[in-house]
């Protein structure tokens, strides 16, 4: 009786450190619901690694704090976690397809920019001016070194425009420019279209000079993002030139195939 009375307690010993260590266990804590506040298991937090912190922190900004079933989950981005180690687990998940697709994004923009440097080398494009204007003054006339001029009496500013440099880089004169010229925004996912060249029937660009042409859309007021790109002064936005073809005198042309 005296030895089974000690292997029970042993047991019961076993069961109970088993139990206390689950609960001290911070893997086990179960992420507050509906929320991105992590201050109600801040103590838990402090007691992962600095990795495993930034997984939990990292998970709970991409889900909001949502919760889904798993039959109704996205398999690419299951937001399914209920406590800390499930989280963890799903991030590092999400960190492997996020650099996958980021590796394959950059091989596909590496190839758009092989494709588009001969034509790159050729013209480049880049922004002389980005205002806001009336409508009326719109297609006025404008000396392009004299300063926004205010729209008139009762008319809003409200449509924003954008005048567009070209500079031809090469030896030959330039007939045809197309192409989209873009700004990415680091606020924000998709880039802040800003023109699409079509240069037409405006005139050659002679070696080593410039034209500019103007984009706008009359009907359209300017959006905050666009506001934002002409009061720019700590390199939110970026420029991008996208050439799709460049025609030249001689009858040769480049062409992107983008």
């Amino acid at each position: 009786m005296e030895v089974k009375h000690v292997v029970g307690g042993l047991v019961a010993i076993a069961l109970l450190a088993w139990f206390a260590h689950g609960l001290r266990d911070p893997l086990r804590t179960a992420l507050p619901f509906g929320t991105t506040d992590l201050s109600s298991v801040q103590v838990q937090l402090k007691r992962l690694s600095p990795a495993d912190r930034a997984l939990v922190e990292a998970y709970v900004r991409r889900s909001h704090g949502d919760v889904l079933p798993a039959k109704f989950a996205d398999p690419d981005q299951p937001f399914t976690a209920r406590t800390f180690g499930e989280a963890i687990a799903l991030e590092k998940a999400w960190d492997v397809r996020r650099d996958a697709k980021d590796a394959e994004a950059a091989r596909r923009q590496a190839e758009r920019d092989a494709a588009m440097a001969p034509l790159r080398d050729a013209v480049e494009a880049g922004v002389a001016r980005a205002e806001v204007l009336a409508r009326g003054d719109l297609y006025a006339a404008r000396d392009p070194s004299a300063p926004a001029k205010p729209a008139s009496p009762g008319e809003q500013a409200t449509v924003f425009v954008v005048t567009v440099s070209l500079h031809n880089l090469g030896g030959r004169t330039i007939t045809g420019v197309q192409g989209s010229l873009e700004a990415r925004d680091r606020e924000a996912w998709l880039p802040l279209n800003l023109c699409w060249v079509d240069l037409g029937g405006r005139g050659p660009i002679e070696p080593a000079s410039r034209v500019e042409i103007r984009c706008a859309n009359p009907n359209r007021h300017a959006s905050a993002q666009e506001r934002a790109f002409i009061d720019d002064d700590s390199d939110r936005f970026t420029l991008v030139w996208n050439p799709r073809r460049v025609e030249f005198a001689d009858g040769s042309s480049l062409d992107s195939g983008l």
